[in-house]
């Protein structure tokens, strides 16, 4: 009798637990690591969302911030408004399906973590920041063709983030390089490489020196997607050796056979 008294106050924890109304805590919280891709999936859904809004809103704020101009000036801001309001909706879409990919990932939190999220940030990256250089491409295409002034700023300034994420990748690349005495290569990929910017203002229209210029604005969205493939096999690679020598430290082998 003593025991059942002794069990029953030592489970009283557990049975008030389960009698508690909408209690779901538990499970939500142990099945966290299960339900990870899931989460950051919804995450990335969500941003998409709160990206699209905000980028509308920067993009009409002129209309209520009186900066639109006027005569020809008022016809750029049009334009500009109409392109980048246009723009804003394929490239968060880039945001949601990155969400959904990650959403369907079924690898563990290490590979999850360090590969999936970091290879899906990527390309995230670079599809959005060629996309954005392609609509101030277009933007630049018109100030040349018609003289009037459609602003690609916000597509020029956007493009700089993606260096954000390919600093780790490249900085990677060009520490090995220095370690192998290649300066040559490290300088190439350290000052060169990653700070190619081919975005620039557009010249006079129907000029030489505009229509360069607008040339060289298209040759950006291959820089940027060239930039993007770079990282992508670089941190390939580098992940790729780190799980090799994580495996071999669980496992240690010899590379040769022993007669």
């Amino acid at each position: 009798m003593m025991t059942n008294k002794l069990n029953q106050l030592i489970d009283l924890p557990k049975m008030v637990n389960s009698k508690l109304p909408m209690n779901n805590f538990n499970s939500l919280v142990e099945g966290s690591e299960h339900n990870i891709a899931s989460r950051v999936g919804s995450f990335y859904r969500i941003s998409a969302l709160i990206v699209l809004i905000t980028s509308l809103i920067a993009v009409l704020s002129p209309i209520w911030t009186g900066g639109m101009g006027t005569g020809l000036g008022l016809v750029g801001s049009v334009l500009a408004i109409l392109i980048w309001v246009y723009a804003a909706f394929p490239i968060t879409q880039l945001i949601r399906s990155a969400g959904d990919g990650l959403a369907e990932s079924k690898s563990g939190i290490m590979d999850f973590v360090f590969r999936d999220l970091a290879v899906a940030n990527i390309k995230l990256f670079g599809l959005a920041g060629a996309l954005v250089a392609l609509f101030g491409a277009f933007c630049m295409t018109i100030s040349w063709a018609t003289s009037i002034d459609v602003s690609p700023d916000f597509g020029t300034s956007w493009v700089a983030n993606i260096d954000y994420a390919y600093a780790l990748p490249m900085a990677a690349v060009t520490a090995l390089a220095e370690s192998l005495r290649l300066e040559f290569l490290s300088n190439i990929l350290a000052n060169d490489w990653s700070n190619w910017d081919p975005t620039q203002a557009a010249g006079a229209a129907w000029s030489s020196d505009g229509l360069f210029a607008v040339l060289w604005e298209y040759v950006g969205v291959v820089v940027v997607l060239a930039k993007m493939y770079v990282a992508l096999a670089i941190y390939h690679f580098f992940y790729g050796i780190i799980t090799s020598l994580v495996n071999w430290i669980k496992s240690p082998y010899l590379p040769f056979k022993t007669s």
